[in-house]
This record gives C-alpha cells, structure tokens and sequence, in this order.
C-alpha cells in the first residue's frame, strides 16, 4: 500500500487536502469526510497521511518522507483528466472502436476508408481524429437511449407529454413529446401507455 504524507501551514491548505481525497472516495481513519479542525490546532499536526483508503493526522513533528502541499496540489493537476466527454449513440460508438482497433490496416488508412462516416458525426472532426490517436482529453461514451410513451388503445399515434405545470397531456406531434431515459418513463406507464424508443 502507497503512503502520502503531506505538510500544510495554514487552515485552508488542510481543508483543501481533505477535499481532493474525499471526492477520492477517502475518509477518515475514525470515519467520515469531516474537516475536522480541532486536529489541525492540535501542536504539530500539520502533517495530513493517506495511507490506503484512510485519511489520519501525524503529530510527529518531521515525518520522514513527506511532500509540500504546493508539490501535492501540483500532482493533482497532473492527475487530473480534463477530458472533454461525448455522447454518442451506441452503433457510433461501436463504429469509432472498430475504427480505433484499425485492424489489418493501418489507422490512417481507417480513418481514410470510414472518412465519410466520420464526417457525419455532429461532434467534430478534429475531437473524433484526437480520441482515435488515444488523445486522454477527449472521450466517448455511449449516449443512455430515450423513450417516450404512446397511446395503446387508440387509432392514431398519440403521444404523452408534460404541460408547463408537470401533469401528463397527449400530443400527436412526436417531437413535442415527453421523452426519458427508460427508468423514468417507466414511472409514467400505465396500462393505456406503450413505451418506444425515441431515437
């Protein structure tokens, strides 16, 4: 297991230490994501540990290994991935990792042979051309589907929509319809209402 020590000076150095680690899924060793100030008066805990999954105080006055809280905050710009996330419907996404693999071929002759399909995404040429190089600030994910619901006993297409104040009304124009991820449709559906894919 890694251990990290780090050295603040002031209050404020501590309790930004404590927030990178605890959006990092760490706690305390006692448990919870408190700042805990108190400690930070305590005579010679200015020395913040991750050792782990657990976050202590070190009262040692000069612990041996140790990093300054301007070299920690520096380490988390490095770590940190700006990416730049698109979504993508999943045959998208499924065509960009086959042209990604490029196998048989080289990837610009993959980027060359699928040019046509590559224009034809609304992201942008240049942020698909940088995630097919492995560029790390940029990525794709597959796009969570919506759906809509639809009248199931009548004769014409009628669609369910929400007016301003949030109560279900029927439209027959499709692109004035409710439309979700299925989770949330579904708590919409009724025996009278069918669900279908919106795009």
């Amino acid at each position: 297991m890694t251990e990290t020590v780090v050295h603040v000076t002031t209050l404020e150095q501590w309790k930004s230490v404590l927030d990178v680690w605890f959006k990092q899924g760490y706690e305390w060793v006692t448990g919870g994501k408190k700042y805990k100030e108190e400690y930070f008066t305590e005579e010679y805990t200015r020395y913040l540990n991750l050792f782990g999954t657990d976050i202590s105080k070190t009262s040692i006055r000069l612990p041996s290994e140790f990093i300054e809280y301007s070299e920690f905050m520096e380490q988390q710009k490095g770590d940190k991935k700006m990416a730049m996330v698109y979504e993508v419907s999943q045959s998208v996404f499924d065509e960009l990792q086959m042209i990604k693999a490029h196998e048989g071929t080289s990837l610009i002759g993959a980027i060359t042979w699928n040019a046509q399909f590559i224009k034809s995404i609304e992201v942008g040429n240049k942020a698909i051309l940088r995630y097919l190089a492995d560029d790390p600030a940029i990525e794709f994910k597959v796009k969570e589907p919506l759906y809509r619901l639809w009248r199931a006993d009548g004769d014409d297409r009628i669609y369910m929509r929400l007016n301003d104040f949030g109560t279900p009304i029927w439209t027959a124009h499709k692109d004035n319809t409710f439309t979700a991820p299925l989770e949330e449709i579904k708590k919409w559906k009724t025996p009278a209402w069918d669900v279908e894919k919106a795009d």
